[in-house]
């Protein structure tokens, strides 16, 4: 019985390490083996002008080979082509995922990656990122320790996304005091800024006196701002394409008709409320 488990064990398969088809130079001096599942071979000059880390482990002696040193990295083989497609001359990579760009970030924090950082961590203003999942992109930036990138989120979040997102789904960097504190911003921005959006709306119809046309031209864009959800830049877009409808589908007359100007001091004067709200209410 032994002997025939051993004869078992001894003919099972062993893993495959795959070779990056684009990190496979021929003069590279180092392989990054990432999750024990795929091979980058880099070059140690590049990998030491980016991470301390990296710098100081190719200072320490290295036992004589004739094979290529190699480095085992826990991080997955999609974290580290991403990583390497940002230090090296190429295009950057496309993170359009949450799991990535969290895998990305932690990953170089911990090996001390600033420009890694630098260049991936204006993800934080992604607005379809924001709009997806502000809770979890707010806990990214609390886990990398991006104080202000978690209050841009927090400052462009919805209070209802937020509270319904399901739980008992872990997430990285959001405690119970980051998460009071987050509910606790939201609920009093827009406690404070809903009836100033209002007041202005009712101040800004006053401009038109045909019904028609005022659906026309404030439909949509009335209907994002009553929504707990107030992005002015979104509704700025909005506008401006409801103002080119009206011009389509003009009043007899042209007697309500609102310039281009108005809308942008309209707007750029609930931006600014939105901005002193914010302030008024934003952690310290």
């Amino acid at each position: 019985m032994g002997s025939g488990e051993s004869s078992t064990a001894a003919t099972q398969p062993t893993a495959t390490v795959q070779l990056s088809t684009v990190f496979c130079a021929d003069n590279a001096n180092v392989v990054i083996r990432a999750a024990g599942a795929r091979d980058f071979r880099t070059h140690k000059v590049i990998l030491s002008l980016v991470s301390p880390v990296f710098k100081d482990m190719f200072t320490l002696p290295q036992p004589a080979s004739d094979t290529l040193p190699h480095v085992d990295v826990q991080e997955s083989p999609e974290t580290w082509s991403n990583i390497l497609h940002t230090i090296y001359p190429m295009p950057n990579p496309t993170i359009d995922d949450l799991d990535d760009l969290e895998s990305l970030l932690l990953a170089a924090g911990k090996y001390e990656m600033q420009f890694v950082i630098d260049v991936h961590k204006k993800l934080f203003e992604n607005l379809e990122f924001i709009k997806e999942d502000p809770l979890r992109l707010y806990g990214i930036a609390c886990a990398c320790g991006f104080e202000d990138r978690a209050k841009y989120v927090a400052r462009n979040a919805d209070l209802l996304t937020v509270i319904r997102r399901p739980r008992g789904v872990a997430l990285n960097g959001v405690t119970v005091a980051s998460y009071s504190r987050l509910i606790t911003f939201l609920v009093e921005r827009d406690n404070e800024l809903r009836p100033v959006l209002e007041k202005g709306w009712k101040s800004f119809e006053s401009y038109c006196t045909c019904t028609e046309a005022a659906r026309l031209l404030y439909e949509d864009t009335k209907g994002e701002l009553s929504t707990p959800y107030i992005q002015v830049e979104e509704v700025y877009l909005i506008a401006l394409k409801d103002r080119s409808r009206f011009y389509k589908k003009a009043c007899v007359g042209m007697k309500c008709v609102v310039t281009e100007r108005e809308i942008r001091e309209f707007l750029d004067k609930m931006f600014a409320e939105k901005e002193r709200v914010c302030k008024k209410f934003m952690w310290k």
